[in-house]
């Protein structure tokens, strides 16, 4: 099963709610945890984990053959992202427009494109104590996360139960791209006008994408139920309610896993596991 974690917005306790998930989980059975967040990747800095290998991760570009170019302008008109320019005498490639999706070399006439590479950041595996844990780190100035996103699934196809995906925040490319092949993604939100307005733009990114989903409402408190409201009205699972808590923060800003140094909030999270594992049932 493969749970993503996501959120719209930045700050939301996504990441830690990943990360106690993960380690929750792996008590009973192998779990795999994707770092998905690869322009600010952070669930490593949870887990007392060694590097066991860092892979260099690519992205196709085109390259140009111009002894059979003609010029045609056909790459040009093709590339939707506006990568390929076409001169009477050269074509000019620009890499940070390219999102390799190779269309230029399938349609060109004379077969004049060819299959490059550039490098776009890497891969890190850790291993230990039950949990794989595989991050992607996107080189600095690189604007192609969902590429990386997808070296890091395919690096971590694994046999593993469960695979949980900490999605980048947001409902931009690299955020559909995490939670794109879930079997279930669960919302994290904070209870503040922010939170409201930009779990409405997931939501309706996840009614888009026809997914499973549910919402976890976190630094909950108990005189505003504005998202307990809106979860009402749309008629989406709220799956568990993490309080307002200094402890949780504190415990987060020590880079320390909430289930493991606050033993109190274990039937939080194995609630929020359960209700996972039941909507899934029941969407099965």
């Amino acid at each position: 099963m493969r749970i993503a974690v996501a959120s719209g917005k930045g700050g939301t306790g996504k990441t830690m709610l990943a990360v106690s998930l993960a380690h929750l989980l792996s008590r009973a059975r192998n779990v795999t945890l994707l770092d998905l967040d690869v322009e600010e990747p952070n669930s490593h800095l949870f887990f007392d984990l060694p590097l066991l290998c860092q892979e260099t991760a690519w992205s196709m570009i085109p390259e140009i053959d111009e002894e059979y170019c003609t010029h045609c302008g056909t790459c040009q008109r093709v590339c939707a992202y506006h990568a390929l320019l076409c001169l009477e005498d050269q074509v000019l490639v620009f890499p940070e427009l390219c999102k390799g999706c190779r269309g230029c070399v399938i349609l060109c006439p004379e077969g004049a494109m060819r299959d490059g590479k550039k490098m776009i950041g890497s891969v890190e595996l850790r291993e230990g104590a039950g949990v794989s844990l595989r991050s992607g780190r996107l080189k600095v100035g690189e604007t192609a996360a969902p590429a990386l996103i997808r070296d890091v699934k395919k690096h971590a196809a694994s046999v593993n139960e469960i695979t949980i995906l900490d999605a980048p925040p947001g409902t931009a490319c690299a955020a559909v791209e995490a939670v794109r092949e879930a079997d279930y993604t669960v919302l994290v939100a904070e209870a503040t006008p922010f939170g409201l307005h930009d779990l409405e733009l997931m939501v309706k990114t996840m009614r888009t994408l026809r997914q499973q989903f549910g919402v976890v409402i976190n630094k909950a408190v108990t005189h505003d139920r504005t998202l307990q409201q809106y979860c009402a009205a749309e008629q989406i699972d709220i799956l568990g309610e993490l309080p307002y808590s200094e402890s949780i923060a504190r415990a987060c800003a020590r880079g320390a896993i909430v289930t493991d140094v606050l033993p109190e909030t274990v039937p939080l999270f194995e609630q929020i596991i359960t209700a996972v594992m039941r909507c899934e049932e029941v969407a099965a």
